[in-house]
């Protein structure tokens, strides 16, 4: 199960490498035509394939943890990034519900940044805090005896 959830990773990765282009878009060029239809596609991304990531760990891989971790406490920091990744997104849905003619406006991107960014920052963490805390339990894992 380690390894499935490990290997689930990469597609979270390349949504995170997308996410992080998008927002310098919206940084860099606001009014551009191509930046509302790339933060649409970004949500859509973070939505079907990293909310429902998130959603089989919390159901499937971190109630199998709590026995060999000794608890379930054990995974009550990854479930609350997992929250917030949820409310995160959720807030980048209700931002692009404000949009109108196919347009950011000017007085929206300060908030929609302060989203990317802040989505991007907590994906990563979390992805490396999985990576070192759980991951390294699997045994077939030949970069587990290094570690």
């Amino acid at each position: 199960m380690l390894a499935h959830y490990a290997g689930e990773h990469q597609v979270v990765r390349d949504v995170l490498a997308g996410l992080r282009d998008t927002a310098d878009l919206v940084a860099t060029d606001p009014a551009s035509p191509r930046c509302l239809p790339a933060v649409r596609e970004t949500h859509r991304r973070l939505t079907e394939r990293v909310l429902p990531h998130e959603a089989a760990e919390e159901r499937q891989l971190y109630p199998a943890l709590a026995s060999p971790l000794g608890s379930g406490e054990a995974t009550s920091t990854m479930s609350r990034a997992h929250v917030e990744i949820r409310r995160q997104v959720d807030l980048l849905g209700a931002q692009l519900a404000q949009t109108a003619d196919g347009r950011l406006r000017p007085d929206q991107v300060p908030d929609l940044l302060a989203t990317l960014y802040g989505l991007d920052a907590v994906l990563r963490l979390h992805l490396a805090q999985e990576e070192e805390e759980f991951f390294s339990l699997d045994p077939s894992d030949p970069t587990t005896a290094r570690r």
